[in-house]
């Protein structure tokens, strides 16, 4: 860098302290700044137990030459209160004594022990990194049956560093070599780090196949009497057990790494996949991946993650860079702002990951909008703290389903049927949270009483405890909603001739058949959602009805679609038989399946008559709803409550700025109404505008209160509480 830009970096942190604050259009009370200055007794022994707020720095060969003192007095101005620092794994931030440990060559000293005491005598928690996914050369040369091993002969190898394959000598025994040297030097306050696992694509997105090497061949063959699969993909018949195979050995190396961890150290680990303490993901953009952007990734990794790991704090954290091979390009600070907003909106911390340290970003005018987004958090962390979900809708996600559901013929629709049914309810502005197949399974998540209804877009996979506590959801009350082939298969993606749900108002499973072209005449059904004509696509899977199951809404007379001369039913044909609804009582509650994918159609074309279908049966069959939105403009609606205050958090996120790939600052939005339903008196807040909203009565509706809220930025959060 020149000195210029230099200059500017380095009075980064005061021109932060100088700008107004802003989230969105409105602005903040300029008391802000001074609340994360003056600390608010944070104790960053237990950080976990607080509201924090990460910056993970993660740091190149290079930055070991920067002051420690300086990069963690800019995360503290930042607003952040713990840290994300290296300490070793690829790269040694400290003089190792291993081998094969690969040490900085820029290191002046202990880096990361310097690194450690800076941050703590700024106050924040450290989390120390550690990457164990990889070593250099050297390593290899001395031990290539520790790392991966491709098809053709060569090892896994990018860029000087080499792949641990998580059944080597790297990942069983010298990766705790490293682990009980570095965290035996370095007194972190949690441990954050990425684990040996089974990637297929390298850094550029080549996909390089399984690891054949002799320890996954003995292994392999070991559990299962097997040899590993000749091909990748459900087509070679032991690709099921292969699967099965790596969640199996990747679970136990980490429970086996942190148990290793635990004799040495009892600081939290965080985990992504089950963790004891506290969880962590990362969202970032990947160029490779099919257009358009998904827009929901922080709400949804962040609420799977706590649907994984009920009752734990939880972070998802915003990956600055735009992918891999552009690392130092950076996001819009819109784009940012609106994972951030959607995590704030369930609960999750805020969390940013930043390649290098503040200073050194090349753009820097992204950071200040995030940094008053971390000193708002900080001023108003009280409101956040003890959030638990007041959602009485569950979408239902099975990673059952998402892993082996390719096995069917009907796999390709598994992902986006579920991120369709999750945009219809965050369209229809429906609170929801997501529920695990395994935690349903295993007991933890009681859906009975939690939930008023359950949605499952086309899980194919389904267990017999999972059917049990679902039947049980239903006949306590509950609303279950089913689409395309929900519960066709075993969780060994066995077809099944008849559902597991007893609930379930088909009897017996019929053989799928192409609904191109297929229409729904909803003017002449009993939901009346909204459409006079709905378009069915993809597959229809028959059901045979069980007796005391009806039919909601009927077929439409096929109508022709070729010219425009011949584009018409034929007078007086005979409707479709096949019911587009089949709904049935079961116990208290309802079952309704629709027996092709509406949630599919709805993430490739976005028709409003799809979205509708989904929001007119809970308005028909579930109880008021407790929160309504009213108003016009992309929002989402979030609710969550505080049950030692007796308070609820509403969050309403403006995606209005986002397009497809493109994040800009949205439009600020007005005239919108929420509406409570209450049957006593409510004082309401609005935290990002700053003031206090007076509620109108329920002439409308009795029992519901009305606010009207403030123009709406990036998001805007309501505070409920009893009056």
């Amino acid at each position: 860098m020149d000195g210029r830009d230099g200059a500017t970096r380095r009075h980064f942190i005061q021109r932060m302290a100088a700008a107004g604050l802003t989230i969105g259009s409105g602005a903040l009370p300029a008391m802000v700044s001074g609340a994360v200055a003056a600390g608010t007794g944070f104790d960053r022994r237990r950080w976990w137990e607080q509201e924090y707020r990460i910056v993970q720095t993660n740091l190149r060969e290079i930055d070991a030459r920067e002051d420690p003192r300086a990069i963690a007095r800019a995360v503290r101005e930042f607003g952040g209160n713990v840290i994300v620092t290296n300490i070793g794994g690829i790269v040694a931030f400290y003089p190792s004594k291993l081998t094969y440990q690969y040490v900085n060559p820029y290191l002046r000293g202990d880096f990361a022990h310097e690194m450690i005491a800076a941050a703590h005598a700024e106050g924040l928690a450290v989390i120390g990194r550690f990457d164990l996914s990889k070593a250099m050369k050297p390593a290899h040369d001395a031990h290539p049956d520790w790392f991966m091993l491709n098809r053709d002969g060569n090892p896994r190898e990018y860029a000087g560093t080499y792949q641990a394959c998580p059944n080597g000598g790297w990942a069983q025994s010298y990766a705790r070599e490293i682990l009980a040297e570095a965290v035996k030097l370095h007194a972190t306050d949690g441990l954050f780090f990425n684990m040996t696992g089974y990637p297929q694509t390298d850094y550029s997105n080549v996909d390089h196949g399984i690891c054949v090497c002799d320890n996954c061949h003995r292994r392999f063959r070991a559990m299962y009497g097997l040899e590993l699969p000749a091909t990748e993909g459900f087509r070679d018949p032991n690709w099921l057990k292969y699967l099965e195979f790596q969640d199996r050995t990747s679970a136990a190396l980490i429970a086996e790494t942190n148990a290793f961890i635990a004799g040495i150290r009892d600081v939290p680990i965080t985990g992504f996949y089950a963790f004891d303490k506290v969880g962590r993901g990362e969202v970032q953009r990947r160029v490779d991946r099919a257009a358009p952007e998904w827009p929901y990734q922080s709400g949804e990794q962040t609420r799977w993650i706590m649907a994984r790991n009920p009752g734990r704090p939880v972070s998802s954290t915003s990956a600055a860079h735009i992918d891999y091979p552009w690392r130092q390009v950076t996001e819009t600070a819109a784009c940012h702002k609106l994972r951030l907003a959607q995590a704030l909106g369930v609960g999750a911390k805020l969390d940013l990951y930043l390649m290098g340290t503040i200073a050194d970003q090349d753009d820097q005018s992204w950071l200040t909008p995030l940094s008053d987004l971390y000193k708002w958090h900080a001023a108003n962390e009280r409101s956040y703290a003890g959030l638990v979900p007041d959602a009485r809708i569950a979408l239902y996600m099975s990673d059952l389903t998402a892993r082996l559901g390719g096995a069917t013929p009907w796999g390709k629709y598994v992902t986006p049927a579920f991120r369709g049914a999750y945009g219809m309810l965050v369209d229809s502005r429906l609170p929801f949270w997501m529920v695990s197949n395994e935690r349903v399974a295993d007991g933890t998540t009681i859906l009975a009483g939690a939930y008023d209804v359950v949605v499952m877009p086309h899980v194919l996979l389904l267990s017999d405890a999972e059917a049990k506590a679902l039947d049980a959801f239903v006949d306590a009350g509950g609303l279950l909603i089913t689409t395309g082939f929900t519960g066709g298969f075993t969780p060994a993606a066995a077809a099944r001739a008849a559902p597991v749900l007893a609930c379930f108002p088909g009897a017996a499973f019929g053989t799928p058949v192409d609904a191109h072209g297929w229409s729904i005449d909803d003017d002449k059904g009993a939901l009346r959602s909204g459409g006079a004509r709905i378009p069915i696509d993809g597959p229809y899977f028959p059901v045979t009805m069980r007796p005391g199951a009806t039919s909601l809404i009927p077929l439409a007379p096929d109508q022709r679609f070729g010219p425009p001369e011949f584009s018409y039913a034929i007078p007086d044909a005979a409707r479709r038989s096949d019911p587009a609804i089949v709904v049935r009582r079961f116990g208290k509650g309802m079952a309704v399946h629709l027996p092709w994918l509406p949630d599919w159609q709805y993430h490739r074309d976005g028709l409003q008559a799809h979205q509708r279908l989904i929001a007119a049966l809970v308005a028909r069959y579930a109880p008021p709803a407790p929160y309504v939105l009213e108003g016009s403009g992309a929002v989402e609606m979030m609710a969550m409550r505080q049950p030692a205050t007796g308070h609820t958090l509403i969050h309403v996120v403006n995606y209005a700025g986002q397009r497809n790939g493109r994040y800009d600052d949205p439009p600020s939005l007005g005239g919108f109404r929420l509406g409570v339903h209450s049957d006593r008196g409510m004082r309401a807040r609005a935290l990002v505008a700053g003031r206090d909203m007076a509620s109108s009565g329920g002439d409308r509706e009795p029992g519901r209160l009305w606010f009207d809220l403030p123009p709406i930025g990036a998001f805007e959060a309501i505070e409920l509480s009893p009056a």
